[in-house]
């Protein structure tokens, strides 16, 4: 993943990490910095995943309330994806839309 700052997404700081790149699926998790634990809900955000110039289609997102979250020196809370890639394209970007607000992320892979 080349893009490693977190940005806003509307009044949110937010910064997705890219797992089990497959054959067939790539999972994004969604680090997003909250007032409070459990202030956002599944429907506050929404992610795209695109990959070879098409958006893939999300194959599992976060279950239904509020989202997980861990308290530290801050609070985040944890969005997980899972998309389809049938096709075993490479991840171009992903944009990360919390309550209206949207970042989006360069996760080509570096090149050499």
């Amino acid at each position: 993943m080349n893009d490693e700052t977190p940005r806003l997404a509307g009044d949110f700081w937010v910064y997705p990490s890219l797992h089990e790149v497959t054959g067939t699926s790539v999972r994004v998790n969604v680090a997003i910095a909250v007032e409070q634990p459990f202030d956002l809900q599944d429907t506050d955000v929404a992610v795209e995943l695109v990959a070879g110039g098409q958006s893939l289609s999300v194959a599992e997102a976060p279950v239904p309330g509020p989202l997980p979250a861990i308290e530290m020196t801050g609070a985040n809370a944890y969005a997980l994806y899972r998309f389809d890639n049938p096709d075993g394209l490479a991840p171009e970007s992903v944009t990360v839309t919390v309550r209206g607000g949207s970042a989006t992320f360069d996760v080509s892979l570096p090149v050499g």
